[in-house]
């Protein structure tokens, strides 16, 4: 046999030893959140055109019952005059937080007050760039939150997220959780690669169309086996939002997204769904992450293991 027909067979097995496996505590399918119950990335601080009841009001409507309510850390960090330029230019918004550690407090604050609404389960985060993790970040800030997801971009270095890229984020967030113990969620890798492609493609004058799956692959080798044996069993999540159903709709690049994720979930990688909704008409429209979690392997059962981590957390603190 061959060393790439090894590898292959090495990979099967590996995805059959963990494929369907039962989440431990998640037998009983009334004690698990819907799917699209959980909105595990949802934007509520400085770009925010409403009210927070209002915004939590919308989710709400929708069939929202667990949030997690966050910010992108680095708005906190404009200067006056580059605060101002960008509220001259968003007009919309309604949210008037200061800068810096102030900023952080009256965010909290807030996010504090959703939390004794009735009918929904309210936890907050932060969304922080993945430079940060070559760079440094602001430990104290994160450790006010109960979740930390970074931001895997193509705009941060112009190339388009893979398999390596993401094993090595992974390994910087595990080495980052020794100093700040907090869940933490690799947020849509798989979308902005996407992005990336079809950008790419536009501007070749070529149709999305035209586009082969090969191009769309995420995970080339064993990468997959890599980056499960990293996250397998850890407080570590990758993000599937929103936008996946979209990509999806592209014959393509659904079979390459099939091809990506579910190997993952058959090996035991644990997922988080979201809106990621920054606006009011984000909001409003319907969320049905079962349409595309189920062709990926993303279950019920796998995404409520991080909100039932959070509630043993909170839990947890309140005994101390």
């Amino acid at each position: 046999m061959s060393t790439r027909g090894f590898t292959v067979v090495l990979f099967a097995l590996a995805s059959c030893a963990f494929a369907q496996a039962p989440v431990p505590g998640t037998g009983l399918a009334s004690t698990l959140f819907r799917l699209h119950e959980m909105d595990l990335h949802l934007h509520s601080g400085m770009e925010r055109q409403v009210s927070l009841d209002k915004w939590l009001d919308l989710a709400a409507a929708d069939g929202r019952k667990v949030v997690v309510l966050l910010d992108h850390l680095e708005l906190y960090r404009r200067t006056p005059a580059e605060y101002q330029a960008w509220l001259d230019k968003r007009k919309d918004v309604a949210a008037r937080y200061p800068l810096g550690q102030a900023g952080h407090e009256a965010l909290w604050a807030d996010f504090e007050r959703m939390r004794q609404r009735k009918h929904m389960v309210v936890f907050t985060g932060w969304e922080v760039s993945e430079l940060e993790l070559d760079e440094g970040t602001e430990p104290d800030s994160l450790l006010r939150v109960d979740m930390v997801g970074f931001h895997i971009s193509p705009n941060n270095k112009g190339n388009a997220p893979d398999g390596p890229h993401l094993i090595r984020r992974a390994l910087q967030v595990k080495e980052l959780q020794k100093k700040v113990p907090r869940p933490m969620v690799l947020f849509h890798p798989f979308t902005m690669r996407v992005e990336k492609v079809q950008k790419r493609a536009r501007l070749a004058g070529k149709s999305i169309d035209q586009i082969p799956v090969s191009d769309y692959r995420f995970f080339h080798g064993d990468e997959q086996k890599r980056l499960a044996d990293i996250l397998r069993g850890t407080s570590i999540y990758v993000e599937i939002g929103r936008a996946t159903g979209a990509c999806m709709q592209q014959p393509n690049c659904r079979q390459a997204m099939i091809e990506d994720v579910k190997p993952l979930a058959d090996m035991g990688v644990q997922f988080t769904v979201s809106t990621d909704a920054h606006s009011v008409a984000s909001l409003e429209r319907t969320f049905r992450p079962e349409t595309f979690c189920e062709p990926l392997g993303v279950t019920e059962a796998n995404v409520n293991t991080l909100v039932r981590e959070l509630l043993a957390y909170r839990a947890r603190i309140a005994t101390r």
